[in-house]
């Protein structure tokens, strides 16, 4: 038996920006699945943020305004149910959801939801799911399995991200607005001479509220400003921003919570080994974990927890399989990370590949029985 995590996938849909291209990832996820599924009894899980549904639900307000300050023609887009949406995921990602339906006919796969895919652990959730024909796909808000004598816990790890542990914490308001008003409004303008604007780039950047340095060095003075007083209004509007901070915030301030955002994988390593040394609880008050799985953060982490003799807990963040950039112009990041647990006898054993490079071994780790 083995246990397979990935998380972070970002599928989405092919008229958006897209942070999972099925020609690529989707078929390196299409022979992992093959692989997973030669197993005699082995587990897929699916540890949050694999549907991007964040980014295909528009600002309920604000979008017309927000056009009309920067002098381009966009309209509000009309909200859509929920199984139409995955349906067109569906159909944007042949490769990567044709593998995932058949392995999951017979081997178990488990859905642990994320801050980007919340929406399937809700009410209608699993009408969603099987309108994406993944009907024998599980739904867990977490997964707790044991290994030997091991306990191991995943969660997705957003409930400790105040932006993201609930949709009203503003980070689901900024997914929506990046991807149906600030990405239109870079498609529009005219080309920039000795100045390449990738609009889709904006899609990978984490955090995303890295979109702020980024189209400073991109938008000329005078339109950077313009948009700036544009974006923070339509985050008003949308209860992402209370109105008098609104007047304060200036590009520097932004830049002031950039920095506490990009900590972000720092402060959820922090609180994972305090889980592993007993100090902390995680939400849901799952077992204390002798392995704890996260993602959310979209950086790989890796942290073993001595506790006495002989005992070691571990700590892995899974990061992400879409681009990730950090910046204007650099290299993205085409990591593909798979965590695998399995056991024999008497030791357990973990191991984080790299699929994207014929299964690079990045870290490894065993304990006894």
């Amino acid at each position: 038996m083995a246990l397979f995590v990935v998380s972070d996938l970002h599928l989405g849909e092919s008229t958006l920006a897209s942070m999972f291209r099925d020609a690529e990832q989707g078929q390196r996820f299409a022979d992992l699945c093959a692989g997973i599924g030669r197993g005699s009894d082995n587990e897929l899980v699916l540890l949050g943020d694999i549907f991007d549904l964040t980014a295909s639900c528009p600002p309920p307000r604000g979008v017309a305004g927000f056009a009309r300050a920067l002098g381009i023609p966009l309209e509000e887009r009309p909200q859509r149910e929920l199984p139409q949406i995955m349906r067109a995921i569906r159909e944007c990602n042949p490769a990567a959801l044709d593998a995932l339906e058949a392995l999951s006919a017979n081997t178990r796969v488990t859905l642990v939801p994320g801050n980007h895919d919340r929406h399937l652990a809700e009410p209608g959730g699993r009408e969603a799911l099987d309108a994406a024909g993944l009907r024998t796909v599980k739904i867990e808000p977490m997964a707790v399995r044991y290994v030997l004598d091991k306990v191991v816990v995943l969660q997705h790890g957003h409930a400790w991200d105040p932006s993201n542990a609930s949709s009203t914490g503003g980070g689901e308001t900024m997914t929506a607005v990046i991807h149906h008003a600030v990405l239109p409004f870079l498609r529009h303008l005219a080309p920039r001479s000795n100045v390449h604007i990738d609009p889709d780039r904006l899609v990978a950047l984490r955090p995303e509220e890295r979109v702020v340095p980024v189209l400073e060095r991109w938008l000329k003075p005078g339109v950077f400003e313009t948009f700036i007083d544009a974006l923070l209004e339509l985050l008003v509007a949308n209860g992402a921003l209370w109105r008098p901070m609104a007047w304060l915030t200036t590009p520097s301030m932004m830049r002031w919570r950039l920095k506490d955002d990009d900590d972000l994988w720092e402060r959820a390593g922090h609180s994972a080994l305090a889980v592993l040394e007993g100090a902390k609880t995680l939400p849901g008050k799952p077992p204390p974990p002798d392995v704890l799985v996260l993602g959310h953060t979209h950086v790989m982490d890796w942290a073993v927890h001595e506790g006495r003799p002989g005992v070691q807990r571990l700590y892995v963040n899974l990061g992400t399989w879409s681009a990730r950039a950090s910046d204007a112009a650099g290299p993205m990041d085409a990591t593909m990370p798979l965590l695998r647990l399995e056991a024999d006898s008497r030791v357990l054993r973990a191991e984080l590949f790299d699929v994207s490079s014929k299964w690079r071994t990045l870290q490894r780790f065993e304990a006894i029985r």
